[in-house]
């Protein structure tokens, strides 16, 4: 059977679209009809049932894509076998929350990058909810997320590091120039914050329920740096990881508010499926993270 064929069809199973199939393939749209159409042959059934310009896959196809993914792991496994004195090659999908993405994950893919010039980087930037469905069918070979989820079995999740949270605001808030902010002082102000059910966000929504402080009003916003301009505009408070604003706060384009609370923290996490198979890339990924942690590499 072709690996090809199969690759084709796994990607063609998830986007449902010739067109953006043979984009994300690099290949003709012709070529990704050909793949496809060779493999119903040689199976004998059809696979995907086409409506019009829709396409949606049926029972026969349903009941391949959990084979074909296997099937691939272990083409890549058999590959992995004969190339151990090779440089590191290949390819390595990661799935991102937006903090981690924009201000964590660039330099140390640049470190990846120098090691392992032969491996094909694609990212993806998506809420933390998101990314273990994303792992599950295995559109990501790694998450980096904000979202605890150690009690999930089938994924294996990698503490990455710990940061604070800031709230801020515009240098011309009238709170700017406090030493001291009690946080019951933060009734009936209007906060921006990023959309997100889970995380730092959600830990100060409950914190603010808690002490039954209520705010004027809740802006979220999908972006960080919209968030920002927002601030910077003085259409509210902030609560954003420092890593995000350190830049900001430094060049004075916003200020740090001292409100009087505990540190709400953010928790980093590197997070893969426990089924997944673990290929020279992705290992590669995985030492660089812990030996910043740690100093160690994986065993």
């Amino acid at each position: 059977m072709d690996v090809k064929q199969l690759q084709t069809f796994i990607v063609l199973a998830r986007l449902l679209n010739f067109r953006a199939a043979a984009e994300e393939l690099n290949y003709s749209q012709s070529t990704v009809s050909d793949h496809i159409k060779n493999l119903e042959q040689e199976l004998g059934v059809r696979l995907f049932e086409r409506l019009g310009k829709k396409v949606f896959l049926n029972e026969e196809g349903k009941k391949l894509i959990s084979p074909a993914r296997k099937m691939l792991q272990d083409t890549e496994a058999i590959h992995e076998l004969f190339n151990k004195g090779e440089k590191v090659h290949g390819s390595l999908r990661i799935g991102a929350a937006e903090t981690l993405c924009a201000f964590w994950l660039p330099p140390l893919l640049r470190e990846y990058s120098k090691l392992h010039p032969r491996v094909r980087i694609t990212m993806k930037m998506a809420d933390c909810l998101e990314l273990p469905e994303l792992l599950e069918k295995n559109i990501i070979d790694v998450a980096f997320g904000l979202h605890d989820e150690s009690k999930r079995k089938d994924l294996f999740q990698i503490d990455v590091f710990d940061d604070f949270t800031a709230f801020i605001a515009s240098p011309d808030h009238p709170f700017s120039t406090l030493n001291k902010i009690n946080i019951n002082k933060l009734e009936n102000q209007s906060f921006i914050l990023i959309e997100s059910e889970s995380g730092y966000c959600m830990e100060l929504k409950k914190l603010f329920q808690k002490l039954n402080v209520r705010v004027d009003t809740i802006m979220e916003l999908g972006s960080i740096e919209a968030i920002k301009q927002c601030v910077k505009e003085g259409l509210g408070i902030s609560l954003l990881p420092r890593i995000a604003v350190d830049k900001e706060i430094k060049n004075g384009e916003l200020v740090m508010l001292p409100i009087e609370t505990d540190n709400i923290l953010i928790h980093a996490k590197m997070l893969y499926h426990a089924n997944k198979w673990i290929s020279a890339p992705l290992e590669a990924l995985k030492d660089i993270v812990l030996l910043k942690k740690y100093g160690e590499v994986s065993s």
